[in-house]
């Protein structure tokens, strides 16, 4: 139900939960994917033979990554206090609404921005990985012998944890945009019920 008081108050509700439960899936993939991507660069650590210096460059896809990380954990946090406001009709007013649906926007226009080239990055590029054995470089053709061996892939887009991160955190994005959505309109209910009764007045 709700009342001029309290318009939209399952809509906010619905939509403010679901923003809310894809935040922290894509919160969840994003640190699941950084802990798995840290794993797979060990491995290849510890497979070099003694004497090789070894390096893994993935600094493109993890800074997308890590900022893909911190947006949807703000929005797991705004979303979660979102949902506890809407218990407390007295503190609800159109200002109030309207802000809480351009923070929402804020967050979806954070994801935006960062899953575009995180998708980029995912689709089209590589882990850079180079070695020296004995201050000698070590051939591209045995690098990727010894990641054949291993049974690990140079490219991103093999990797499905990182899958996860370029498909789930859309929908975060999705109902970011939704919920902003349902709360502007919720603070026009407010705004129109109030000028509604000052007119009324004599």
């Amino acid at each position: 139900m709700s009342s001029p008081a309290q318009p939209w108050r399952i809509q906010r509700l619905g939509t403010l939960f679901l923003s809310f439960a894809f935040a922290v899936v894509g919160l969840g993939v994003s640190i699941n994917a950084r802990i798995k991507a840290n794993q797979a660069v060990k491995e290849v650590y510890n497979a070099a033979p003694q004497g090789a210096v070894v390096n893994v460059n993935t600094k493109d896809i993890s800074d997308a990554g890590s900022v893909v990380l911190a947006g949807c954990a703000l929005q797991v946090v705004l979303s979660a206090l979102f949902i506890i406001f809407v218990f407390f009709p007295r503190r609800t007013t159109a200002l109030s609404l309207r802000i809480q649906g351009w923070l929402l926007y804020f967050c979806g226009l954070w994801l935006l921005a960062t899953l575009i080239p995180f998708d980029v990055f995912f689709a089209t590029r590589q882990a850079k990985v180079s070695a020296t054995l004995d201050g000698i470089s070590v051939p591209t053709a045995e690098i990727q012998n010894i990641e054949q061996t291993l049974g690990l892939s140079p490219y991103y887009k093999d990797a499905s944890y990182l899958k996860l991160v370029a498909i789930l955190p859309w929908f975060a994005f999705l109902f970011a945009v939704i919920a902003g959505v349902i709360l502007q309109v919720a603070a026009g209910q407010i705004t129109f019920a109030n000028s509604k009764n000052n007119g009324k007045e004599p």
